[in-house]
């Protein structure tokens, strides 16, 4: 009877999730650190009220090669860009320290500006792919500041051995200020690190800020994304914008 009342009390106890920093993963899923192929962590965007927002759709290809997936969730309402990015340093550092050998970032808007800024961090990812990354919204007058500080945190980037980069713009991006000027920026800046760099430059389809979550997306780009981040081969240089 005792022990069946106890079976009975760890199969109703909450599953747990697994914590790296300030990172976590999902509730019951268990990290498999330096066994697995590498550690993704997903930098939502930002969100006012309910859950966090979940990856998109076109990293569970990564997850079923063999990487473990970590969230870096932040609290809704104010979500500074500079704590947020040594917190993501704090997190990478953590998951090198499980044992993991490669650490792969994802971030979109408000999150991809947060991973960008934590470039300056050394060593904070083997991979980075900042999906439409955002954070001054989408008023005319801050298109100038917008660009600056996306250029600034380029700028300031430390280079890593052997890192791969990624920028994802969208068509019809009202929180993008200038997407040719940002492209020629990230151009300059892969140069400048010696980083493997990849560029979606406008796209016809998806369109608009969120077009990483949307489902042709995966369809579209998924298998290129993730032969980019496949680091046991060299990463493709582009992903032809009209698949077919």
């Amino acid at each position: 009877m005792i022990r069946a009342a106890l079976l009975l009390l760890l199969l109703a106890w909450p599953a747990m999730a697994e914590e790296a920093g300030p990172l976590r993963t999902e509730a019951g899923v268990v990290a498999r650190d330096a066994a697995a192929t590498g550690a993704l962590v997903w930098l939502h965007p930002h969100y006012i009220e309910g859950p966090p927002p979940a990856a998109p759709g076109w990293t569970s290809r990564l997850v079923a090669a063999g990487w473990d997936l970590w969230r870096y969730d932040r609290a809704g309402g104010r979500d500074p860009l500079e704590a947020g990015a040594a917190g993501l340093a704090a997190g990478s550092a953590a998951l090198r320290a499980r044992g993991y050998r490669r650490v792969a970032v994802v971030g979109e808007s408000r999150g991809a500006f947060i991973a960008l800024v934590a470039l300056r961090y050394p060593g904070v990812a083997d991979a980075v792919v900042l999906a439409a990354p955002a954070a001054h919204g989408r008023r005319v007058e801050r298109r100038p500041q917008a660009l600056a500080d996306f250029t600034a945190a380029l700028a300031a980037a430390a280079p890593t051995p052997g890192q791969r980069l990624a920028l994802l713009l969208f068509r019809d991006d009202g929180w993008d200020p200038d997407p040719e000027a940002r492209a020629a920026v990230f151009r300059a800046a892969t140069a400048r690190l010696g980083a493997a760099g990849l560029l979606l430059d406008r796209p016809e389809a998806p369109t608009g800020h969120g077009g990483v979550q949307e489902e042709a997306f995966d369809r579209l780009f998924g298998a290129c994304l993730a032969a980019f981040l496949d680091f046991a081969g060299p990463p493709p240089a582009a992903c032809p914008l009209s698949p077919p």
